[in-house]
């Protein structure tokens, strides 16, 4: 299992959140957006950005498990995605 976030952000300031944050998964800078309209969850809130949304993938690149959100704090918790992945069976790392 590896947990990846997008941001919409250039590179640097995506970057520089990583430093800021201190996260300990990679965050992929995608200023086009490309990633985030193939899934659909750009401009979703008309603010021109991605709605927060969380994915689980499945070893076979199909979408197991979505939440997406339609307020910009609206977010699940760690402890919900770790029940997601306990309940898809997905043992992590």
């Amino acid at each position: 299992m590896e947990v990846v976030a997008v941001s919409t952000d250039e590179r640097v300031d995506a970057v520089r959140m990583v430093e800021e944050l201190g996260t300990e998964f990679p965050v992929l800078a995608d200023p086009e957006g490309r990633l985030v309209k193939s899934f659909g969850v750009f401009d979703l809130l008309e603010d021109g950005v991605a709605a927060p949304a969380t994915f689980i993938i499945g070893k076979d690149r199909s979408i197991a498990w979505s939440h997406i959100s339609r307020t910009i704090g609206g977010r699940p918790s760690a402890e919900d995605v770790l029940d997601r992945l306990n309940e898809l069976e997905v043992p992590p790392d």
